[in-house]
């Protein structure tokens, strides 16, 4: 009879503390409204706050109502990225801030190991990036870091990454030798528009011209065949590349 009463009792202790504690949404949300503290200018947030469900706050990536990313752009936002907060959130794989006013170095994003997407494109980023920057991120897919100010070589952690699709370094200041890239078959891909020298490595020997269209200090460094290109074969892929970025973010 006491064994029943004990029973009894973990039981009502178990349902009395599965009814107070906090949902997944409810403890992201916490989390969510801590990094947008961070952050300035973040009036487009307004409609962060914990009476609305999470999956309805503006610029929230979900999945069957699952929350799994930030897709915060356009906003006109700078200030800290928090990624010490990002790393308590759970389900979390994606996150964009493209189009803002974000500056300094690139934030230590290695620390999200659960990653697959991550765009910075068109901020006010800047400096070297550790040549170990996206070290043990196996799961990342897509990285745009275009139309920044970043400087030194291309990271080989990136250029590492088992699984990269994506990248898009184009616009900045990287300088030295391309890195041999262990994928060998981008959707996109881009180092235009960069302080780059030397010769196209083997791994990237099939990738468009106009992927290293004006990286190359007077191109001196370049064979004049690898440069050439038909303009037919260049527009195509510009074309498949516009409409691979359009039906991507719908």
């Amino acid at each position: 009879m006491s064994h029943k009463r004990e029973l009894c009792c973990l039981f009502m202790l178990f349902m009395l503390a599965t009814c107070f504690l906090p949902s997944l949404d409810d403890t992201n949300a916490q989390i969510l409204l801590n990094f947008k503290s961070s952050l300035s200018n973040a009036d487009a947030l307004k409609n962060w706050n914990e009476s609305i469900s999470l999956c309805g706050w503006n610029d929230i990536l979900c999945f069957n109502q699952t929350f799994h990313g930030l897709r915060l752009e356009n906003m006109g936002l700078s200030g800290l990225i928090n990624v010490v907060t990002l790393l308590e959130l759970s389900n979390f794989n994606s996150f964009s801030v493209i189009n803002n006013s974000f500056e300094g170095p690139m934030p230590a994003f290695k620390k999200l190991l659960s990653l697959r997407t991550l765009f910075l494109s068109n901020n006010k980023f800047s400096g070297d990036i550790p040549d170990d920057a996206f070290d043990g991120m196996g799961r990342l897919k897509r990285v745009f870091l275009a139309e920044n100010g970043f400087t030194g070589h291309i990271p080989t952690s990136l250029a590492n990454l088992p699984r990269l699709l994506d990248v898009n370094l184009h616009g900045n200041r990287f300088e030295g030798n391309i890195p041999e890239f262990q994928q060998r078959d981008f959707r996109v891909f881009n180092l235009s528009n960069n302080q780059l020298e030397g010769s196209i490595p083997e791994s990237l020997s099939n990738e468009d011209p106009i992927s290293f269209a004006g990286t190359f200090s007077e191109r001196k460094n370049l064979d004049g065949g690898q440069m050439a290109g038909s303009h037919e074969k260049t527009q195509r892929k510009r074309n498949q590349m516009v409409l691979y970025m359009e039906l991507s973010r719908l």
